[in-house]
């Protein structure tokens, strides 16, 4: 669940409560409540950014060392998202 960033080196966690179902060696009750305290721990407000949009704005983030959620604050906008992956990067 630690990977180190292709570009910077940097190791940041790999999880997701949605996309990950278990962690190979430990016990299924064990490994959500491991993921589960991994969530609460990134979520913290330290950690979060919260962005105040203008007109005519754009937001890019990295996917591979972020984890991120639309919470609102463009209300009464058109909200238009646009995907770009990398394909030659592998975990």
């Amino acid at each position: 669940m630690v990977q180190k960033h292709p570009e910077t080196g940097q190791e940041c966690l790999y999880s997701t409560l949605g996309y990950i179902i278990g962690i190979e060696g430990m016990e299924q009750a064990e490994a959500i409540a491991l993921l589960a305290e991994l969530a609460e721990w990134q979520s913290r407000d330290e950690f979060v950014y919260r962005h105040k949009w203008e007109p005519d704005m754009l937001v890019m983030w990295d996917n591979r060392a972020v984890l991120h959620k639309a919470s609102g604050g463009y209300e009464g906008q058109r909200r238009e998202l646009h995907r770009t992956t990398i394909a030659a990067w592998q975990a």
